[in-house]
């Protein structure tokens, strides 16, 4: 039967520690190439409203969540995705700019925002996602991310689809139109001496230029028409703010 003696002890102690060692820094080896855990926030059942919040040094983040509709989880799924992506984004970046030690209120970061279910014609569906970031400077920046749906299947399907603003309008044509009157709306809601170049470069008949288009129900759940947002400076200088146009269809389509 074998028996430790002086030399095997310390042989033996010397090999624990550096099988201890070795274990402590392959783990913080695994851990500097893993994702950081305490960035990610619980994911919010939804079931009722909830307000996801977190900060750092210098740095706030705040959405509210409405609770979410019966067999429109999805949206919920897909906004949470999206904000949670710009979350993280905005926690680095703020990690990487500001300075270390005590800030003045002025240098703060600041995102906060929240979810919105709009009306929706009958068979559609859209979500409004509105945040507003600041980072210093003279003002901060409002951001809106537009989510659009529609059932595909015919009547009594519950499948979903995601559509843009080419599947609202009926064509390039009517693109055109749609753009005529939203053109001129400006040019007389920015008066008295508007900048209609500004305004045609924003709000033209291009497609990028209408990403922020969405449906409107009248109040019998049928198509009224549709509303435009446009960005601080999109059609103007930041001073007139976001631009919001609705263009109902009887006068789209005569």
């Amino acid at each position: 039967m074998p028996v430790l003696t002086d030399s095997t002890r310390a042989a033996h102690a010397a090999g624990l520690l550096l099988t201890i060692l070795t274990a402590i820094l392959v783990f913080r080896g695994a851990a500097a190439a893993s994702p950081d855990l305490s960035r990610r926030v619980r994911v919010p059942d939804f079931e009722n409203a909830v307000t996801v919040v977190d900060s750092g040094h210098g740095w706030t983040y705040s959405f509210e969540y409405p609770a979410a509709v019966p067999g429109l989880e999805f949206i919920w799924d897909s906004v949470y995705s999206d904000m949670d992506e710009r979350r993280v984004s905005f926690a680095d970046e703020a990690g990487s700019v500001l300075p270390e030690g005590p800030l003045e209120q002025w240098e703060s970061w600041i995102m906060e925002g929240g979810m919105s279910l709009l009306p929706s014609p009958d068979g559609m569906a859209t979500a409004m996602c509105e945040y507003w970031v600041f980072t210093g400077g003279a003002h901060g920046m409002n951001n809106t991310i537009l989510y659009r749906y529609a059932l595909t299947g015919g009547p009594g399907s519950q499948d979903w689809a995601e559509i843009d603003s080419r599947d609202l309008l009926a064509d390039s044509a009517e693109l055109v139109r749609f753009s005529a009157i939203v053109c001129d709306t400006l040019k007389v809601r920015l008066g008295p001496d508007p900048d209609r170049e500004w305004i045609l470069r924003g709000a033209g008949p291009y497609w990028e230029n209408y990403s922020m288009l969405y449906p409107v129900p009248d109040s019998s759940g049928a198509l009224a028409g549709f509303t435009v947002r446009f960005a601080e400076y999109a059609v103007g200088p930041y001073c007139f703010g976001q631009q919001e146009i609705f263009v109902p269809l009887a006068l789209l389509r005569p």
